[in-house]
C-alpha cells in the first residue's frame, strides 16, 4: 500500500524535466570540451556527433589528438555506423596499399553514393574498377591528352579567366572568387571529359543548373554519412527532407550529362571516326570490342555506364581544384609575405627564360600585351615555380578538398597500431586531421608555411621536398591514387600565376572563412573579394 501511494504521488514530469536538464547541460559541456565523444547506451556516440555537426572536421581532429591518432566510433545499435577513425599514417598506408584487397569501397560506400556516382570509377570495386582505371590511366598518361588539357587550361586562363577578372577590376566591383573558380574548373573539366566547353566562365556569369543541383546532392549525401541508414532510407521512401532535395537534384545532373553524351555521339556519327582527345572519346574507342590500345577489347558499355563514368570525372575535376584555389587565395590574404615571395619567383622565372633567349617566351610576350612582368607563363615555366607549388601543397595540407574518406572491411584485421577492425565496420581516415597533427608535422603544424615543402638540390636550386603520400593525402594514395593529380596542379598553378601577376586580390573585410558541412571542403558563403590591377612592370 505504501509503494502504491508513492507511485501514485510520483510526478513523472519532474523526472523528465530533470533528465532533460541533465542531458542539455551534458551536451553543452561536450560542445565546449575538446575531444569529447561519450558513448551512450543504445545510441552510441551519435549525440556527440549531432552536437558537433557544424564543426565536424575540427571535432574529429580534437578526438584524434586526444586518442593519439585512432578512435573507434560507435553509432546507434544495429545501425551500421561503427567505424575505426584514424589519421595514423601507418594505418592509412596499411589499408590503402599493404592490405588493399581487404579495404574496398564496399557496399556501404556504394549505397551512400549510388544515386550520385552510380557504378563509376570512384564508386566501383573489383573488375569494374580495374577496367575503368585501365582505360582512364591510358588516357591520362598519353602525351596527346596531356597536351590537349594543357592547351585547354592555358586558353581558359588567358581568354576567359583573366579577362573576366580584368572586367571586375575595371568596374571596381566585388566577386565571389570561389564561384569564379568553380566555373573555371567546370569549363576545363567538361572540355577534358567531353571535348565541349559549356561556357560557364562567360563575362555575364550565367546560371549553372548543374552546379546548383550538384551542391544540393553533395549536401544531401553528407547527411547520409552522419545519420543512421534507416533514417535516410525512410526519408527517401517518404520523399522528405534532404532525400527529397537529393532526388530533385539528380534530374538536372543526369540531363546535363546525357545531353553531352548525345552531343559526343552525334559528333562521332557526323565525323565517322573518333580523333578527339577527350576522356569520353577514349572510353567510346574501347566500346564494342574496339581495340582501344589497352587490352579492353570486347568491352561493351551501356549509356548508363558512360553517364556514371563521366559524372564521376566531372564531379572530381570541378570541385577539388576550385576549392583548393579558393582556400589558397584565402591563405595568401592572411600571409601577404607568401604572395610577395610568389611574385618574386614568377619574375625570376620570366627573367631566366628571357636570359636563355627563349623564342616561345618572347612570342607569348608580344601576344599578351607587352608587359614582361605580366607575361603568361608557359607550361614548362610553371614547372619551375617551386615556391608557388609549395604554397599550393601547404594549402592542401591544411585544407584538403576531400576532408574525410572511408573504406569497407572484408575480413577481421589488426591495424599497425593494434586496433582491431571487423567486417561491417568502416575504415575512416581524416585527411583534414592528418595535416593538423604535431606528431606528424611538428609543433608548427597549424602554421601556413610553404617553406616546409622546399629543399635545395645538388645544383643549388630550389626543389620540392616530397613527403610520404600517406602523410600528405590530398590526392589519395596507393592503387587508387588520383589520376588527375598533374592536371589539377597545372590548373591551379596556371590560374594562380596569371591572377597574382596581374591583380591584387583583397578579401572582403570581416569575412569569416568557414567550410560547409559537405563531403567537399567548400567555403561557406564563398570568398567575396575585390580585384585591382597591378601596376605594369611591378
Amino acid at each position: 500500500m505504501i509503494v502504491y501511494n508513492w507511485v501514485c504521488s510520483f510526478r513523472w514530469y519532474e523526472v523528465c524535466l530533470a533528465v532533460g536538464s541533465y542531458l542539455l547541460i551534458h551536451f553543452w559541456r561536450q560542445r565546449n570540451r575538446k575531444g569529447a565523444a561519450i558513448c551512450w547506451p543504445l545510441v552510441g556516440m551519435l549525440p556527440s556527433l549531432v552536437v558537433n555537426l557544424e564543426r565536424l572536421y575540427e571535432w574529429l581532429t580534437e578526438i584524434l589528438k586526444a586518442k593519439e591518432g585512432t578512435c573507434v566510433f560507435r553509432g546507434p545499435w544495429l545501425c551500421g555506423m561503427q567505424s575505426v577513425l584514424t589519421c595514423d599514417p601507418r594505418n592509412i598506408e596499411y589499408a590503402l596499399k599493404i592490405n588493399f584487397p581487404n579495404y574496398p569501397k564496399g557496399q556501404e560506400f556504394h549505397r551512400l553514393f549510388e544515386d550520385l556516382l552510380g557504378d563509376g570509377i570512384f564508386n566501383a570495386d573489383s573488375e569494374s574498377w580495374l577496367l575503368q582505371r585501365k582505360i582512364a590511366s591510358l588516357q591520362f598518361t598519353s602525351q596527346a591528352f596531356r597536351q590537349f588539357t594543357a592547351n585547354t587550361v592555358q586558353d581558359m586562363v588567358e581568354n576567359r579567366l583573366v579577362p573576366l577578372l580584368a572586367d571586375v577590376a575595371d568596374r571596381s566591383a566585388s566577386v565571389d572568387l570561389q564561384d569564379v573558380f568553380l566555373r573555371y574548373t567546370f569549363d576545363n573539366t567538361c572540355t577534358a571529359v567531353f571535348g565541349k566547353n559549356p561556357g560557364c566562365l562567360a563575362p555575364e556569369l550565367p546560371a549553372i543548373p548543374f552546379a546548383t543541383a550538384f551542391d544540393d546532392s553533395v549536401e544531401a549525401t553528407m547527411f547520409r554519412h552522419v545519420m543512421p541508414r534507416i533514417c535516410w532510407q525512410v526519408s527517401r521512401l517518404l520523399n522528405i527532407g534532404k532525400e527529397r532535395q537529393f532526388l530533385r537534384a539528380l534530374k538536372p545532373l543526369r540531363e546535363f550529362v546525357d545531353d553531352l553524351i548525345a552531343f559526343k555521339k552525334a559528333a562521332i556519327a557526323a565525323a565517322g571516326e573518333m580523333q578527339d582527345q577527350d576522356l569520353l572519346s577514349s572510353f567510346m574507342r574501347n566500346n564494342d570490342g574496339g581495340d582501344g590500345g589497352g587490352g579492353a577489347a570486347g568491352a561493351s558499355f551501356s549509356d548508363k555506364f558512360f553517364r556514371d563514368t563521366v559524372m564521376n570525372f566531372v564531379i572530381a575535376g570541378r570541385d577539388t581544384s576550385a576549392v583548393a584555389l579558393t582556400w589558397f587565395f584565402w591563405c595568401l590574404s592572411q600571409h601577404p609575405h607568401v604572395e610577395d615571395n610568389i611574385l618574386a619567383e614568377l619574375d625570376e622565372v620570366r627573367q631566366r627564360s628571357k636570359d636563355c633567349g627563349g623564342a616561345a617566351a618572347e612570342q607569348r610576350l608580344q601576344c599578351s600585351g607587352g608587359s614582361a612582368a605580366q607575361r603568361f607563363l608557359t607550361g614548362k615555366e610553371l614547372q619551375e615555380c617551386v615556391y608557388l607549388q609549395a604554397a599550393l601543397m601547404e594549402t592542401l595540407r591544411l585544407y584538403p578538398s576531400v576532408p574525410v574518406d572511408h573504406k569497407g572491411v572484408l575480413a577481421e584485421d589488426i591495424l599497425p597500431d593494434g586496433t582491431c577492425i571487423r567486417p561491417g565496420m568502416r575504415f575512416m581516415y581524416s585527411i583534414y586531421s592528418l595535416g593538423r597533427m604535431e606528431s606528424i608535422w611538428g609543433p608548427d603544424c597549424l602554421e601556413f608555411k610553404p617553406e616546409r615543402w622546399i629543399c635545395v638540390g645538388e645544383d643549388g636550386r630550389l626543389r620540392i621536398k616530397y613527403e610520404s603520400m600517406y602523410k600528405f593525402l590530398a590526392f589519395n594514395a596507393g592503387p587508387r591514387v588520383c589520376l588527375g593529380k598533374e592536371m589539377a596542379y597545372m590548373q591551379m598553378k596556371c590560374a594562380a600565376a596569371a591572377i597574382i601577376s596581374r591583380f591584387r586580390v583583397r578579401v572582403a573585410a570581416n569575412h569569416r572563412a568557414t567550410h560547409k558541412l559537405s563531403i567537399i571542403l567548400t567555403m561557406k558563403n564563398g570568398l567575396p573579394v575585390t580585384v585591382t590591377r597591378r601596376e605594369l612592370g611591378l
